[in-house]
């Protein structure tokens, strides 16, 4: 029986000690699960935060789109009023190879005509008299 008042108190230390473990165990993975909560907290208010700001640059890009197309259909306007003027100039300009043409068979036509012209001076003066001064 001795033995038995010696022991007791030592269990009992024992389960006292491993009770307190136990509750100091529960109180730091309560602790640990409060501050992992709350650094997931955080990284959920940085990815709002990222989300908003992706958000943002989303409507940029959507606002910087719409003038990329309103841009596009003023070009295409111009490439159009581009295309009219190319088509002009090649009007002007085949207006001009055929001016030049008839300007060069003209001129050509002028010079054939003076030959022809010389030639007759100079056949007529052999053919007609010279007419004496009295």
């Amino acid at each position: 029986m001795a033995d038995e008042m010696i022991t007791k108190p030592t269990i009992e230390t024992v389960l006292e000690r491993i009770s307190a473990f136990e509750n100091r165990f529960v109180s730091r993975f309560e602790q640990f699960e409060k501050q992992v909560a709350d650094r997931f907290d955080r990284v959920d208010e940085r990815f709002a935060k990222v989300d908003e700001r992706f958000a943002k640059v989303d409507e940029r890009f959507a606002k910087v789109d719409e003038r990329f197309d309103k841009v596009d259909e003023r070009f295409d306007k111009i490439d159009e009023r581009f295309d009219k003027v190319d088509e002009r100039f090649d009007r002007i300009d085949n207006e001009i190879d055929r001016v030049a043409s008839v300007a060069h068979s003209t001129k050509a036509e002028m010079l054939t005509l003076r030959a022809d012209f010389r030639e007759l001076r100079a056949h007529l003066r052999e053919v007609l008299p010279v007419p004496q001064t009295s």
